[in-house]
């Protein structure tokens, strides 16, 4: 029985720790105010946030209405709206 217990709560704690990262992402659309891909920052709504290797690929300027997935203070994911 304890063995059964303890394989129980290490299998949840595995899980719990695998499902954290993906419940720190928010996603937040708005317009580029600033950005500066040298410094990999962009500035979406009055919030600056630095940019994630593959979301400085992205083809944004100022003023474009964008969608980006914010994980902590990084933006992983751009994609710019029509």
């Amino acid at each position: 029985m304890m063995r059964k217990l303890l394989v129980f709560f290490l299998v949840f704690a595995v899980v719990v720790a695998f499902s954290l990262p993906s419940l720190a992402q928010d996603t937040v659309e708005g317009k580029v105010q600033a950005l500066n891909k040298a410094a990999k920052k962009i500035t979406i709504n009055r919030t600056e946030y630095l940019l994630s290797d593959k979301a400085a690929q992205v083809k944004v300027k100022v003023g474009d209405l964008v969608q980006a997935t914010v994980d902590g203070e990084v933006v992983t994911q751009l994609q710019l709206l029509m």
